[in-house]
């Protein structure tokens, strides 16, 4: 399973593999070899005992080893994500109505709005958690995301990063993002060989977006709220993406933090199709392009953050005067 799928099953996953690690000499031999790296090739001696990787490990239903799909999506016609008509209906309350959404390839959306707006069901729809109770779903022309499982929908391409960040914590920086790289990719020997030279690519591509790299060898617990965001953030790009849905990434972080993360999301949207959900209106400020208003399961207004700020209705229901 992805790291985008669903955050419980990531976070059991996190547990699981932080308490088998004590008893498994192989990966904690792995994991001296990778703290004790000058750089981030492994060292290439071979174990003469056959080593497991944790996806084998713990099995490919419980980690972030999945194989990235052989089709990614077909972006012809200019839309990354197409949603139209989509309602979600939980007994009588209904999370979202008729709800239509067209985003561009290459675009940067924001979506605001108050609580129970609906945008935590309409990231859950994106990412297959949730099925639509009507209305069709799709990444590209290809991906039906309505009859996909989240496992399918993460190798065809969508990431999604929670609120709150999951991390291993007693697992560095560089094990980290290495447990992210695809499995077709991460074989049997890879802890111990010299990285896959697309992976390595990816590897120095990440850590020099996300501003890491002289943290590489420091347990992930050791980082700031705002540095554990974006190793999360990271992990997601270590699957190579085509779409990055980001929920309320700036929560909780410091001014510089913030200002920090909206220059991410500035740089990520040269190579990636960006959805963001934040309530920080500076941060909507910084990198919004068009921006999106739900209330009540239903777009209320879209337009820049100029024209959202002034629309009456949105004043009303979201902005207060």
């Amino acid at each position: 399973m992805s790291i985008i799928s669903n955050n419980t099953t990531f976070q059991k996953t996190a547990n699981d593999a932080l308490i088998k690690n004590v008893n498994n000499p192989s990966i904690n031999k792995a994991m001296e070899n990778l703290e004790n790296a000058n750089n981030i090739t492994i060292a290439e001696t071979t174990p003469t005992q056959p080593v497991t990787t944790l996806a084998e490990d713990y099995g490919d239903s419980g980690g972030f080893a999945q194989p990235v799909s052989k089709s990614g999506p077909d972006m012809r016609h200019g839309i990354a994500l197409y949603l139209e008509d989509v309602s979600v209906w939980f007994d009588s309350f209904r999370a979202l109505n008729d709800l239509s959404l067209y985003i561009e390839a290459g675009e940067l959306r924001c979506i605001i709005g108050p609580n129970g707006a609906g945008k935590t069901t309409l990231m859950d729809v994106i990412t297959g958690k949730t099925r639509p109770t009507k209305g069709s779903a799709f990444f590209g022309q290809v991906h039906n995301l309505a009859k996909l499982s989240t496992e399918e929908i993460a190798e065809a391409g969508i990431g999604r990063k929670f609120q709150k960040p999951t991390v291993f914590e007693k697992f560095t920086v560089l094990d980290n993002l290495m447990l992210a790289a695809p499995k077709d990719k991460r074989v049997s020997k890879s802890w111990f060989t010299k990285i896959d030279a697309e992976i390595k690519d990816t590897l120095d591509s990440t850590l020099a977006q996300i501003r890491l790299k002289d943290m590489i060898n420091k347990p992930a617990g050791l980082l700031s709220h705002g540095q554990k965001q974006w190793l999360e953030i990271g992990m997601l790009l270590m699957q190579r993406p085509k779409l990055i849905l980001l929920d309320e990434p700036v929560a909780g972080m410091t001014d510089a933090e913030t200002e920090h993360t909206a220059e991410l999301c500035l740089r990520l949207k040269k190579n990636h199709t960006l959805i963001v959900v934040e309530h920080d209106m500076t941060f909507i400020d910084a990198i919004s392009e068009k921006v999106t208003v739900l209330a009540n399961g239903a777009i209320l207004a879209e337009g820049t953050l100029a024209d959202v700020q002034n629309n009456e209705a949105v004043i009303e229901t979201y902005l207060g005067r």
